[in-house]
């Protein structure tokens, strides 16, 4: 199983609309791919100091679907992201095998 994980770093002033527009228009964009079985989403516990910090993992059953993705699929995804926050969303991805 691979996964896809995407990590943010939230403006806490956006905070209240960003996380509704994860939920109902970036996560479901994504899974309108068909190169994702699942995913998890989880805000991290960081101090009080920090930004509001995200992280989304996308699990896909073979490496040819998250290749497919990441090749021709995730540009306009994730222009869609930078179009909508611009700077005030900061993330950056990674790539994980599930080994046990």
């Amino acid at each position: 199983m691979q996964v896809y994980n995407i990590s943010f770093q939230i403006a806490p002033t956006l905070q209240g609309q960003w996380l509704p527009w994860m939920k109902q228009k970036f996560i479901p964009m994504i899974h309108a791919t068909a190169c994702f079985t699942d995913h998890k989403f989880y805000e991290l516990d960081i101090a009080e100091d920090q930004a509001p910090t995200y992280t989304l993992q996308l699990f896909s059953a073979s490496p040819e679907k998250l290749t497919q993705y990441q090749e021709t699929l995730s540009h306009d995804i994730m222009n869609e992201l930078l179009n909508t926050w611009g700077d005030q969303c900061f993330h950056f991805i990674t790539t994980m095998r599930i080994v046990n």
